[in-house]
């Protein structure tokens, strides 16, 4: 689904759509706001069972996927997409409609990772780890419904033991593998016969908000010749993204602050 933004100077030279934010591209009105914990859209499905609300003050009721971490990638993730910026990547997400989940360090199956860890903790990754503040950030019990859970830090030798497709779900935990702060959760996805990587959609994953770096970025795609599905030439946005929560990372206060911004 596109959010059409008007038709702009439609540029007739063009044979493709393009990704673009400059003085030409339509503008979200913005203002900065104090931090607050999105609200998190029901869960998609509706099983029978459902997690025990988030009470506890250490824990969220959120999930954040950064699209780049900050360190290496798995060997499985394909140079086009190691070659991609983090903006570049969030705005494939978003225009794909899903995440594409790649086998980790660990083997196994491939999987979609996310952290578990509240806003200071994701501005101490982004801060002191590296992690650039590209991501999305979905509710918890979208993630429990869609297949996903928390990891399994395992010492070394119950690590060993463990067979592939309970290494899609463990981290081995010693004292040159502590990963415990990334409060990791994964959404275990078996591999496709065509060797590409699976997927787990959007819509499936209770989509609550954005983590960007940039103040101005609005994810805009020109169509100069229209949409596949018909509609007229323009500017768009993927999904609903001119409702979509974005917290942007301000590098002079180093913090995570919310954009409420409306077309």
């Amino acid at each position: 689904m596109y959010w059409h933004l008007g038709n702009g100077p439609v540029a007739t030279d063009l044979h493709a759509s393009r990704s673009i934010c400059d003085s030409s591209t339509p503008r979200l009105r913005r203002r900065v706001t104090t931090m607050s914990v999105p609200a998190v859209p029901a869960s998609p499905t509706s099983p029978t069972a459902r997690l025990r609300p988030v009470e506890h003050p250490d824990l969220s009721p959120i999930l954040t996927h950064f699209v780049t971490r900050g360190r290496p990638s798995s060997k499985h993730v394909p140079a086009n997409i190691l070659a991609m910026t983090p903006k570049a990547r969030l705005e494939s997400i978003l225009w794909q409609g899903s995440i594409s989940a790649f086998v980790t360090f660990s083997g196994g199956s491939p999987a979609v990772c996310m952290t578990e860890t509240k806003f200071d903790g994701l501005e101490f990754l982004i801060r002191d780890r590296g992690y650039q503040p590209w991501g999305l950030i979905f509710g918890r019990q979208a993630v429990y419904d869609a297949g996903g859970g928390p990891v399994w830090y395992t010492r070394p030798g119950e690590y060993a033991r463990l067979d592939p497709t309970q290494r899609s779900w463990a981290v081995r935990l010693d004292p040159g593998s502590d990963w415990l702060e990334e409060r990791e959760w994964r959404i275990p996805r078996p591999p496709r016969p065509d060797n590409q990587p699976p997927t787990v959609p959007l819509a499936n994953l209770g989509l609550a908000g954005l983590l960007v770096a940039d103040l101005d970025w609005n994810c805009t795609r020109l169509f100069p010749y229209g949409t596949d599905d018909g509609q007229p030439a323009g500017y768009y946005q993927p999904l609903n993204f001119h409702v979509i929560p974005r917290f942007w990372w301000n590098p002079t206060a180093r913090k995570l602050q919310l954009v409420n911004g409306t077309t």
